[in-house]
């Protein structure tokens, strides 16, 4: 039996649609249940994972666990005793039905004395987890994407609302983001796989995006490109139009999509791109870019076709490279030497003008007519 802690959230829905192709019953742990359980399906079990013995009383037998019971970045507030209270109940669950591995979703850059609380309360998790004796596996994500993720449906709306936005001050980490069905895969996998037994693997997909690059992109999404202030304290801050967004709960009530905006803009001060090598050793897989998975988000605007232009995160600048190539004389010393000074004016690629009727002096001295050659600005 796997019993799958956080199991109606963004990560857990995804999970459980894989577990059936391992044919290995489980139970779902939540406190928002989906609804009643299903004939040969799993069992649904609505309780507070931050109590042991209600996971006793709940649940006579286990062979694994995956924790993902959790907050996820920018949605509320984070809090260390929570995470660390959620993580010793299932532990002691853990060793008193003697499971066979305990695998948990964690965060890129965890760490206990970490300034960021999504992070710090991670760490101390973790720590928890690697001197519990209990064999585990440690899966560190930095931000997950999917069409109905939270972070990503605020910074689509903010898009669509448009306006000049500004960047925080600190920006200059970068998220690897990894789609939910990667993070699934990966959750499945490292329940078997023996080479993952007592180690931390970061997961993520290339190319890493700084915040900007992230924006960017959604917003190419839509076929629209953000108004940066180039100026400090001009226009909207990032994290209060993100905060901004509001949605209805199941009440009818309107609350903010974000709960912790801030906390989220705060990763991209200090995140940097982890090593993702043991994850491509143990999953070698074709991963879809961002932008790729972009395209498939049904999100009420006609996406970009295969083949359609995205923004160019970092353009490659051969400084080397000529301004232009005035022909087939330069491959001749004794031809070259002949040659004047190349013209810096207004000319393309082939060292013609780039105005109407206006001539680089090599057009100029082929015409005969270099008397009245443009000059350059």
């Amino acid at each position: 039996m796997i019993v799958v802690a956080g199991a109606t959230g963004l990560v857990g829905r995804a999970l459980v649609e894989l577990l059936p192709a391992g044919r290995r019953p489980w139970s779902e742990l939540s406190r928002r249940p989906r609804g009643p359980g299903i004939e040969g399906g799993p069992a649904l079990h609505s309780l507070d994972v931050t109590r042991a013995e209600a996971l006793l009383a709940a649940l006579p037998e286990a062979r694994a666990i995956v924790h993902l019971a959790g907050v996820a970045p920018g949605q509320a507030p984070a809090h260390a005793d929570a995470e660390v209270a959620a993580m010793r109940a299932l532990l002691e669950f853990g060793r008193a039905r003697r499971v066979e591995r305990f695998v948990f979703l964690s965060a890129c850059g965890a760490a206990a004395d970490s300034g960021h609380p999504w992070l710090r309360a991670k760490g101390e998790a973790e720590a928890l987890l690697r001197a519990s004796g209990l064999p585990f596996v440690i899966l560190r994500a930095s931000v997950v994407t999917a069409a109905d993720a939270p972070w990503l449906l605020a910074l689509a709306q903010v898009v669509r609302v448009g306006g000049t936005l500004r960047l925080p001050l600190l920006r200059g980490g970068r998220v690897q983001p990894s789609a939910v069905g990667d993070v699934a895969i990966a959750l499945a996998s490292a329940l078997d796989d023996h080479r993952a037994a007592g180690r931390s693997i970061e997961i993520g997909r290339a190319p890493p995006l700084a915040l900007d690059e992230l924006c960017d992109c959604v917003a190419a999404r839509f076929g629209r490109e953000i108004a940066w202030s180039k100026v400090p304290f001009v226009g909207r801050a990032l994290e209060e139009a993100l905060g901004r967004v509001r949605v209805q709960d199941d009440t009818g009530e309107e609350r903010p999509l974000l709960g912790d905006a801030a906390s989220f803009v705060r990763l991209f001060a200090l995140l940097e791109p982890a090593s993702l090598a043991d994850y491509e050793r143990l999953l070698p897989m074709r991963r879809a870019t961002f932008e790729e998975e972009l395209r498939g988000y049904p999100w009420g605007a006609p996406p970009p076709r295969p083949g359609d232009p995205l923004p160019v995160l970092r353009e490659e600048v051969d400084a080397g490279l000529p301004l232009f190539i005035p022909g087939e004389a330069l491959r001749d010393a004794g031809e070259r030497a002949k040659l004047p000074p190349a013209w810096l004016g207004r000319v393309d690629g082939f060292g013609r003008g780039s105005e109407p009727g206006e001539r680089s002096p090599h057009e100029e001295r082929a015409s005969g007519d270099e008397g009245n050659s443009a000059k350059g600005p």
